[in-house]
């Protein structure tokens, strides 16, 4: 109950902020696809490798948007490399660097495009509850921002060297909090031929000296999805899928809502993934 409360709780926050004064809302439709690869170092040790592309159509603040086409725009490409460590049974602890090149054209007139490296450690409990698998994810990032470029809405600007002159006064820093239920519905436990729903908020927050008030409340990302196992190690998920998302200019704040779906593949171990799987030898009987 206490973490119902706590989500009831964050939509309240996030209904009465993007409903503030001086404030304008507009709305756009997203693609998000992300694959994760993880396996084993050791016993104690693994990894677990992040891609996500992200793609969306034009906000309806912008001339002329078209806001059905969810792959008209280059929006965002996220990379994270985590080396993790397990903890306890249930607690894993988890680091990682990241690039993070982002393109405004979905949202802006005059689209820029920013590089961003990111420095993310986090912290992940893992619950059950009956049938119920749920997850709790506290996770830091400090940030830091190249200047602004004038946007190519292309992936190939991310290659050009000359978009890497970082801005020091844009260094900032934000916390994320995510709760995920996911539930099996054909077995009692995600096996093999396993149908499940997965269901997740993740409330984020900023910090630091270069944080004005208005955008302390970074954003907010809701997903309803289905998820199926496919193999022994490998996962596919996808849903609905919302961003309320916070974008500050001097006074103002806008307000984007993001609506559209998530893909995610997930591959569990990859050193089993190309492995055949030995079938055990049954003793032939004597006598036989």
């Amino acid at each position: 109950m206490k973490k119902i409360h706590l989500l009831l709780v964050t939509f309240y926050i996030l209904n009465t902020v993007a409903n503030a004064q001086n404030r304008e809302n507009y709305n756009s439709h997203i693609w998000w696809t992300e694959l994760n690869f993880k396996a084993k170092l050791s016993a104690k040790f693994f990894y677990q490798v992040d891609v996500q592309v992200r793609t969306g159509s034009d906000a309806s603040n912008k001339t002329d948007a078209n806001t059905t086409n969810i792959f008209k725009n280059v929006s965002q490409l996220q990379f994270r490399p985590f080396l993790g460590y397990q903890i306890a049974d249930n607690v894993q602890f988890m680091l990682a660097p990241g690039l993070s090149p982002t393109w405004s054209n979905y949202r802006s007139d005059h689209p820029t495009f920013t590089m961003e490296y990111r420095l993310t450690p986090q912290f992940v409990v893992h619950q059950k509850v009956g049938r119920l698998a749920l997850t709790h994810r506290y996770r830091f990032e400090a940030r830091w921002f190249s200047k602004a470029n004038e946007s190519t809405n292309d992936f190939s600007q991310m290659f050009d060297g000359s978009n890497y002159s970082y801005n020091n006064t844009n260094h900032r820093y934000r916390a994320r909090y995510m709760f995920r239920i996911i539930c099996p519905l054909n077995n009692s436990k995600i096996e093999q031929g396993t149908f499940y729903i997965n269901f997740f908020n993740e409330l984020f927050v900023n910090f630091g000296k270069n944080v004005p008030s208005t955008q302390q409340i970074d954003q907010n990302r809701l997903n309803l999805g289905l998820g199926y196992r496919m193999a022994r190690d490998i996962r596919f998920e996808i849903g609905p899928f919302n961003q309320t998302a916070f974008a500050g200019n001097k006074g103002n704040t806008d307000v984007f809502s993001n609506t559209g779906v998530q893909f995610f593949i997930i591959f569990h171990d990859m050193k089993k993934l190309f492995k055949k799987e030995e079938v055990p030898v049954v003793p032939a009987e004597i006598g036989k």
